[in-house]
């Protein structure tokens, strides 16, 4: 049997700049040439896990220094470029201490004295010494300054000679070496599932220590340290898994056709294409703190996300090469190897679970903070005394306000926004905190496509009182046994004299029953293929033949309809777009739903994370599980603001769309729901007896976030089709 060929080397999905892909396009190039990927599957023969060669390349090329200062030796940059390095190291599974080691002279450089900095880091930068980096354990250090106790699983320790160990809330620095272990210090090398690198146990007896080597309250700052670059190292790894998976499903053959035309493979792989994207996102808004107190919930959010990636996605990389994946022979398994051994180490000590939950707990629940870049400051001074304004108001006159001066779809082109860029709209959302700006939900998005693909006329009419709060729209898609098909259109329009004449029905028209108007899809040419021949039409609710009939759903409520149209007649100058070419306004206006959807509107209702902890802290009896549970749903709802975040930070920086939007409307629906249902199995019998009637009806309301808009499985399909170029399956074309 072959060896199977490594997983495809690709750019840093954590860089955006062009700088930050340079870097990563040169670290991935020199591992290449190294043949990185070989020498670690050859330490699952006893080979290297400290290859001198790649240790080289890191001293030369400055990877060691590369986030300590300039006047020690480094190179000035800072967490986020040393990320980027890191992830393509995972990627390609590069045996030795670098993680470690990298994190330990962060964790110098932020937190001692000079005179050990001094001492410490120009050696770290240059690669002269490696250190080591230990999380956990029972270490303390006496009011004598004497050191005992165990950090019983210390990454890279056997390669070390400086161990930095966290010693309660402090950080305490020691030698280490075969001459250390005299003076107390014993690092026991131990066997690790993942043979690329080295692990001990150290033990610590009597050991004294300088005044000067113990970093009082450094611990956090530590463990946050740790977190970021270990979380960017499982992005490498996540990514790499999934690039395997893909790339097999789009050659391996079964049944006579490429198993990537299978929809439960392509559904495989959009998970794991998600759950990369999730984690590449909480660990890129930790990396580019501006401090690391600031990056604490930020690094346990990349952390708690990371984890679960990385295996996740290595474990499913083996289940899509089925046999062949499960062979010594293929390197499946060294990255899943790397990714729970890394997955342990993350969650040793203090799991990061507990500290998100922590982190919601006691208002600590936000990202990182940054710096938006100067230019940003052209827009601040209109933006706060706009907002200054709008608070001023009485709550009557807020929304005028906001329409005249464009703030209320600032993002929208102007006469009715802004026009704003990218970062505008981020100085505007930084500057309008607190304030109430109103959410249009569909009526916004098809106004939206009015005025994109509208008439002067039409743009006149509609526009303006959609903004103003005085007309609602409701989108006219979906029909009767159509489902997520939206371009399975048969309400059918004949053309009559000045118009048209439409007939049919459509069905789950959300609040039909309360709008004036519609936009609906409508067949005009029945002998054209599926996508042609429809033309869309904006239709007077209160026309005669149109009749609404609400549907009432799950939760009592009438929140969609069925709506009949019987030889209504629509006028041409309500014909949005070209007779015939509806689609095509179509795809806008769904496009703009998915936007909408993705920026954070149709989440759960009625039930946030502070609701969470409060029945968490309810119950006496609460148990771990739950906790962990609560954990895992706060990150992932935490996130959709980092998806939406790195999106326009890549607007901001002139880079290529990338595929947060599917993303974000996935999870919006999803971690709606996961946080709904957690919050009902805490909830208990309270839930089912009319004792929390808000959350009953949020849990019930939310069985439709993953229908609504194009259900979940639909999502997951154009995912692996549009995003990671698996083949449509050959019966649908």
């Amino acid at each position: 049997m072959s060896k199977t060929v490594s997983a495809t080397v690709t750019a840093s999905r954590l860089a955006i700049t062009d700088d930050h892909q340079d870097l990563a396009a040169a670290v991935s190039g020199q591992l290449t040439r190294l043949q990185t990927p070989a020498k670690a599957r050859a330490a699952l023969a006893g080979g290297s896990t400290h290859p001198a060669d790649i240790w080289s390349a890191a001293t030369e090329l400055g990877w060691t220094g590369l986030a300590l200062p300039e006047d020690v030796g480094g190179s000035g940059f800072g967490l986020e470029e040393l990320a980027v390095v890191i992830e393509c190291l995972g990627s390609q599974l590069a045996p030795g201490p670098f993680l470690s080691s990298a994190a330990a002279s962060v964790v110098i450089d932020r937190s001692a004295p000079d005179s050990v900095r001094a001492e410490l880091l120009p050696v770290l930068a240059g690669g002269e010494t490696v250190a080591a980096l230990g999380v956990s354990g029972s270490v303390v250090v006496g009011t004598d300054l004497i050191v005992s106790g165990e950090s019983p699983v210390v990454l890279a320790a056997p390669d070390a000679s400086v161990l930095v160990l966290t010693a309660g809330e402090d950080v305490v620095i020691l030698d280490a070496g075969p001459a250390s272990a005299a003076g107390g210090v014993t690092v026991t090398p131990l066997d690790c599932l993942d043979p690329t690198r080295s692990i001990g146990s150290v033990t610590l007896r009597d050991v004294p220590v300088a005044a000067d080597r113990v970093l009082r309250g450094a611990a956090r700052n530590a463990r946050t340290v740790f977190r970021i670059l270990a979380a960017a190292e499982a992005v490498g790894v996540s990514w790499a898994a999934l690039d395997m998976a893909v790339g097999y499903a789009k050659v391996r053959e079964q049944f006579g056709r490429t198993i990537g035309t299978f929809q439960a493979v392509k559904h495989h792989a959009a998970n794991m294409l998600v759950a990369a994207e999730v984690a590449t996102a909480a660990t890129w808004d930790a990396a580019r703190a501006d401090d690391l107190d600031s990056a604490w919930f930020a690094g346990a959010v990349a952390a708690a996300l990371a984890i679960r990636a990385q295996v996740f996605n290595a474990q499913n990389n083996i289940q899509l090469h089925g046999g062949i994946g499960f062979t010594w022979e293929h390197d499946s398994h060294l990255y899943l190897r790397r990714a729970r051994t890394l997955a342990a180490l993350m969650a040793d000590g203090v799991d990061p679970l507990l500290d998100i939950v922590d982190g919601q707990r006691n208002g600590r629940a936000h990202g990182a903070s940054f710096t938006l870049p100067p230019e940003s400051e052209e827009y601040r001074s209109q933006a706060r005394e706009a907002a200054a304004k709008v608070r001023s108001l009485p709550a009557g006159q807020q929304r005028d306000f906001l329409v005249e001066s464009g703030y209320l779809v600032p993002h929208w082109p102007q006469p009715w926004g802004r026009a704003a860029n990218v970062l505008e709209q981020l100085v505007i959302e930084e500057e309008f905190a607190g304030v109430d700006r109103p959410d249009m939900g569909i009526t916004g998005w098809v106004a939206l496509t009015i005025a994109q693909a509208g008439t002067d006329d039409q743009r006149e009419r509609w526009v303006e009182p959609v903004l103003r709060g005085q007309v609602m729209w409701c989108q006219l898609f979906s029909e009767p046994g159509a489902g997520s098909d939206a371009a399975a259109v048969r309400t059918s329009a004949k053309k009559v004299d000045g118009g048209w004449r439409v007939t049919g029905q459509k069905v789950w028209t959300s609040l039909a029953h309360l709008c004036q108007w519609g936009l609906a899809t409508v067949r005009t040419d029945p002998d054209a293929p599926k996508h042609a021949g429809v033309t869309m039409m904006a239709i007077d609710m209160n026309a005669e033949g149109v009749t609404v009939n609400p549907l009432r759903g799950i939760t009592g409520d009438s929140h969609f309809n069925e709506v009949f149209f019987d030889d209504v007649f629509v006028p041409d100058a309500d014909v949005v777009g070209d007779v015939n070419k509806g689609w095509l306004v179509a795809r806008a206006t769904l496009g703009n739903e998915r936007i909408s959807i993705g920026g954070g509107s149709g989440g759960p209702v009625g039930t946030t994370p502070d609701h969470l902890i409060k029945l968490l802290d309810s119950s006496p009896a609460t148990s771990a599980m739950y906790v962990r549970q609560a954990g895992e749903v706060i990150a992932e709802l935490h996130s959709l603001r980092l998806l939406n975040l790195r999106r326009a930070t890549r607007a901001i920086a002139g880079a290529e769309p990338g595929p947060e939007g599917n993303v974000t409307k996935l999870l919006v629906a999803e971690s709606g729901q996961r946080l709904t249902e957690l919050a009902f199995e805490l909830a208990g019998t309270a839930a089912v007896v009319g004792q929390t009637p808000q959350l009953t009806r949020s849990y019930l309301g939310n069985r439709a976030m993953t229908i609504a808009g194009g259900t979940s499985e639909i999502t997951r399909n154009t995912i692996a089709e549009r995003i990671l170029g698996l083949p449509r399956d050959p019966l649908l074309r």
